[in-house]
């Protein structure tokens, strides 16, 4: 089953109140609540569109997979990129307690990607 996971975009772009975020960038309440939660059984493209406008990424960077069957859950499967993992980094947390130093390091990489 495919799903949408905004959560994890948002956190990593430093949102940590997706409703909120929405509805002040145009989305209307029980639409924002539905995404929010990740209880959209289906999303129109333009919202799709604007959400990775908003947040400058993908679609696949929305989306989680979920096995139904323990034998799709492979490598060679075609939605295995986007499949959910539970072990998924939490950047801002990392990035926290980390000493300047590092983070200055962390800054010139990505100055230079």
């Amino acid at each position: 089953m495919i799903k949408i996971n905004v959560k994890k975009v948002m956190e990593a772009r430093g949102i940590f109140a997706p409703y909120k975020f929405m509805v002040k960038n145009g989305f209307i309440p029980t639409t924002a609540t539905k995404i929010a939660k990740g209880e959209v059984e289906y999303l129109r493209l333009e919202y799709i569109e604007k959400l990775c406008t908003l947040l400058n990424c993908l679609p696949n960077d929305l989306f989680e997979w979920i096995p139904s069957d323990k034998r799709e859950d492979n490598p060679k499967h075609p939605l295995y990129p986007i499949r959910k993992n539970e072990n998924s980094m939490n950047l801002p947390e990392i990035l926290k307690g980390l000493p300047m130093d590092k983070l200055r390091q962390i800054e010139d990489m990505l100055k230079n990607i």
